[in-house]
């Protein structure tokens, strides 16, 4: 089956398959395609060499993992409360870590140690490239801002609730690892077969084999990235501080900077953002426009422009849901008279206090959250039907296939098959812990989520994984739990706030959290690392983060409270906590209100739940038109990415949209068909170089000019801070 040469570097026996053919080339491998492109991506970026002794859970990789991931999980709370929400960048992680670990390679002492029997060394040669995929892969896991920290935030910022270290650290380390017990039982599903592409994945597998393979190439990568990083680096000097206005350059409030109408439909900070342009990475880095396939991105593209700039300006000056009674776009929750909803005035034990709720007000909401709801009432139906549709016949083909029929099925499967399988007890055990420390949690910390509700909650999320994990494998777009769980406990443990949100956490963050650690199995798939040395560094790089998101929460809500909890609005537009009002909006409406209450009959939001069953339609007449056109590529209109687009607003500020797509299509679409070569040795390096060069920028400024002093930039019309810096609305507007 395979045959064997010596690798000078490795000095070990290096796996190639080249005795198969696959598709008329020993190193080409064809899947199914939604346009085509995954081919020729999947071509260039897997390998089918193997080094099987090369080591992973080195010294290098515990100091770099734990770096790269603290700096991650710091980095990811600072941008969870800004008003555009740029990812921590792995592919800065690659990079950086490539550097760094050649320098340790370089001064490390190679001296062997012996501890009785047993011998190591903390530097065993060269910096390889599975303990490079493994300090990424635990940065991946842990680098992140855990769901839970919203849980946190509403109950410091408003419901006057502190959270100690030890409830805190339990909540996040459990509701980021329950998932990962689920990841194991469906590795058959999600990672081996062929077709399940994994976009993001092959974007790092094309790093890593671009870093450890050819010396020059590799050197003109890493040298690339040094330029674009520090030019990166510079200019978002320019529109974070000395001149805002290109963060959001709203060309409509210049044209009539007196037209109300405008105004709202011209501002991306409180409005629809129309013609708005952005120059900040921040904003446009958002929608990851430099990796994500163009067919998903297009579809995308038509929910965010149907949400914002069609569908919510007619809504709002048709006065649907009484539009106009409250704010164009906001995220918070309203009273009758149009003010901000007094939740505390409401609860009473942590409970709904109903006569006090009569007498006061019921919840409404800004018309264009009440439709966002609507979008993600038709989201699930829709992947439902069209994971149905589209990929039904292969699901049960898989189903019915055995291991051994994937190891002959499938290159990459045959040549893990040399390394031991993670057991199944391995992922149940954390399951089952983690399930019972979340039951214990609910139990007993004011949540009053009872045992068999975190239990049900987990349900949800195992019933849905494999439609949205499909969605997600080949679109780069995942569909998210948080509104069904939220409607399911609504229903069924009506006036409990708090428990809703853990409810909603539970059964959100089980499958988003089984995906990325399934993401990362099919990462290590596609570049042979033993699955139980990916298996340990995704542990590992978890604990890490969670550790580190709990400290830095706690740092930004002591330095920035007034503004995260609504008592003052940020000159500069960024500091927004946009994300924990809405997360304390669904709070009040699914759990405080309950959705009886607030969509049931009577209501003027009841109209909203047809969604289930429109969504549900939706995928069907394109599913007839792609099976009797074949040819016409129906098949590209995805749904559930489409209403990925749809639920984005009220969130992130609209100022992204025309810089992204035009970014998105000179890369995705130009690019890679016309300049393919250069596309592919920078494109992804340039993506890291953007990603990396913007957080640090925001990191510095934030630690210069607020933590160590308050220096302001001279006031001028770029930065004026009556109009947050866009001259669309004065703070009082």
């Amino acid at each position: 089956m395979a045959d064997t040469k010596t690798d000078e570097n490795a000095k070990d026996l290096v796996y190639n398959v080249d005795n198969e053919k696959i598709n008329d080339g020993e190193k080409n491998i064809e899947i199914e395609s939604q346009d085509g492109s995954e081919i020729e991506l999947i071509s260039a970026a897997v390998s089918t060499n193997d080094v099987p002794s090369l080591p992973c859970l080195t010294f290098r990789f515990w100091v770099l993992s734990t770096f790269f991931t603290g700096l991650g999980a710091a980095i990811s709370v600072f941008y969870y409360f800004r008003a555009n929400v740029l990812l921590y960048s792995i592919l800065f992680v690659i990079l950086a870590s490539f550097i760094a670990g050649r320098l340790l390679e370089k001064i490390l002492p190679t001296k062997k140690f012996r501890i009785g029997k047993w011998s190591f060394s903390i530097n065993p040669g060269k910096f390889n490239y599975k303990e490079h995929v493994c300090i990424a892969a635990s940065a991946t896991a842990g680098g992140v801002a855990a769901y839970a920290l919203e849980i946190i935030s509403i109950q410091e910022l408003f419901y006057n609730t502190k959270v100690n270290f030890l409830v805190g650290f339990l909540l996040l380390i459990s509701t980021q690892m329950i998932g990962y017990g689920i990841a194991g039982f469906v590795r058959k599903y999600l990672v081996h077969p062929t077709n399940m592409i994994w976009p993001q994945s092959l974007v790092f597998v094309s790093m890593y084999n671009a870093l450890h393979g050819d010396t020059t190439e590799a050197e003109d990568k890493i040298r690339f990235f040094y330029i674009v990083f520090i030019l990166i680096f510079i200019w978002q000097f320019i529109p974070q501080y000395i001149f805002p206005w290109l963060a959001s350059a709203a060309i409509l409030c210049l044209i009539a900077p007196n037209n109300n109408v405008v105004k709202t439909l011209g501002s991306a900070y409180r409005g629809a953002g129309i013609l708005t342009f952005s120059f900040d990475w921040n904003a446009i880095g958002t929608i990851n426009p430099l990796y994500t396939p163009w067919w998903s991105q297009v579809n995308n593209f038509i929910g965010l422009i149907l949400s914002i700039w069609v569908i919510a300006p007619l809504i709002y000056y048709y006065n649907v849901f009484d539009a106009q009674k409250f704010p164009f776009i906001s995220t918070r929750s309203f009273d009758k008279d149009g003010n901000i909803y007094n939740q505390t005035r409401v609860i009473r034990s942590g409970e709904l206090d109903i006569t006090e709720y009569e007498n006061y007000s019921p919840v409404f909401m800004s018309a264009i959250l009440a439709i966002c709801y609507c979008y993600f009432f038709m989201q699930l139906p829709a992947t439902i039907v069209h994971v149905a549709l589209f990929h039904g016949k292969e699901i049960w083909n898989q189903y019915k296939k055995t291991r051994e029929e994937e190891e002959r099925d499938d290159l990459h499967c045959r040549m893990m098959s040399i390394y031991p399988e993670v057991p199944y007890y391995w992922y149940g055990g954390i399951f089952f812990v983690m399930l019972i420390i979340a039951m214990i949690l609910g139990e007993t910390t004011g949540a009053h989520l009872p045992w068999w509700g975190v239990l049900l909650s987990v349900v949800l999320a195992v019933l849905t994984v494999l439609p949205i994990g499909i969605i997600q494998a080949t679109s780069n777009w995942q569909i998210g739990l948080n509104v069904i769980t939220e409607l399911v406990c609504g229903l069924i443990l009506p006036g409990r706030p708090i428990a809703n949100v853990y409810f909603k956490t539970y059964g959100y963050m089980s499958l988003t959290q089984c995906l990325l650690f399934v993401q990362d199995l099919k990462l290590g798939h596609y570049m042979k690392v033993p699955p139980r040395n990916m298996f340990t560094s995704q542990i590992w790089g978890t604990i890490v983060g969670c550790i580190v998101n709990y400290w830095t929460l706690q740092f930004i809500i002591d330095t920035k409270r007034t503004y995260l909890n609504g008592t003052e609005l940020d000159p500069s537009g960024q500091w927004t906590a946009y994300q924990s009002e809405l997360f304390n909006t669904a709070s009040i409406l699914w759990g405080l209100i309950g959705p009886a209450r607030t969509f049931g009959s009577g209501s003027i939001y009841n109209v909203l739940l047809w969604g289930f069953l429109i969504g549900g339609f939706l995928p069907i007449p394109f599913y007839l038109l792609h099976r009797k056109f074949p040819k016409a590529k129906f098949n590209l209109v995805n749904f559930p990415v489409i209403f990925n687009g749809l639920t984005s607003f009220p969130g992130p500020a609209a100022n992204f949209l025309i810089t992204g797509f035009i970014v998105s299509f000179s890369s995705q679409f130009y690019a890679f068909r016309y300049r393919h070569k250069w596309w592919e040795k920078y494109n992804y390096v340039m993506s890291a170089a953007f990603d990396a060069g913007t957080q640090i920028m925001a990191i510095v400024l934030f630690i210069c000019f607020t933590v160590i002093g308050q220096v302001q930039f001279p006031t001028w019309w770029g930065n004026d801070p009556t109009t947050q810096s866009e001259h669309c609305f004065g703070l009082n507007s």
